[in-house]
């Protein structure tokens, strides 16, 4: 084989293996919505009462339900271009770990719905996805970077974090609610007048919509307007705290 003959196989097996890696590129992003769902049962034991979802990568939906255990569903789909491409769920010690397990070329798309018991305090740690929750009596903490938090239809103590994301609870009959955001906007529409309120934003606007009642307000915006359109008792035990660093803040009635 002369030299020049030897060039031009070369030339051609490197056209050959990247048409075939453009191929792989165009044919190939994971989509969980065409994926099947899956499911798994995970036993809380009898006095276990609190429960923490540590998910990475993915959007959750939490809902609080009549089960006695702890069912997750997910919907995966993973392509593998060399690298490899799978999903983990685990449980140990009070802790559901889930989200993708992907690494080198690959692409993977994940989505988890999990139903939790009523009365069991629950703990979101959520990193890279929306997190939607409801029906919670019990306990709900939810801290998410990189995503929004949609909550709705709770009652118990509530404590919302966002970093890169909105965060909005709507039909809120919780006693304590404590809300904050750093880059994204900020709302609270409750339906049973709390006792307390904390509702803070660094980048973004705040809105508290609270029952018809009196309460003493703390409001305040560094760069913004502020306005107040509840009853103010300055006196009261109902406490409402709204500020933010950069944004418009508003207290007012719902409805």
């Amino acid at each position: 084989m002369t030299t020049e003959t030897r060039r031009s196989t070369v030339r051609v097996l490197a056209a050959v293996a990247m048409t075939v890696t453009v191929a792989a590129g165009v044919a190939g992003c994971a989509d969980a919505d065409d994926a099947a769902p899956e499911h798994r049962v995970f036993e809380l034991g009898k006095d276990r009462r609190a429960l923490v979802v540590d998910v990475d990568d993915s959007p959750l939906e939490l809902v609080a339900t009549g089960r006695r255990d702890v069912r997750v569903t997910r919907w995966f789909d993973g392509l593998a271009y060399g690298g490899s491409a799978g999903a983990r769920w685990t449980f140990e010690d009070g802790t559901l770990s889930l989200g993708p397990r992907c690494a080198g070329p690959a692409s993977c798309d994940i989505r988890h719905r999990v139903e939790v018991p009523h009365g069991v305090a629950v703990r979101v740690v959520g990193d890279n996805g929306d997190v939607t929750a409801g029906g919670f009596r019990a306990a709900l903490a939810v801290e998410v970077d990189n995503g929004k938090v949609r909550v709705r239809n709770v009652t118990g103590p509530l404590e919302l974090s966002g970093d890169n994301g909105s965060v909005e609870a709507t039909d809120v009959r919780s006693r304590e609610v404590v809300a904050e955001t750093d880059n994204g906007g900020l709302k609270l529409a409750l339906t049973g007048v709390p006792g307390s309120v904390e509702a803070r934003s660094h980048n973004g606007s705040v809105t508290v919509e609270l029952p018809r009642a009196a309460y003493r307000v703390d409001a305040g915006a560094d760069n913004g307007s502020v306005r107040v359109e509840v009853p103010r008792d300055p006196h009261g035990e109902r406490t409402v705290a709204a500020h933010s660093s950069n944004g418009n803040v508003t207290v007012r009635t719902a409805g």
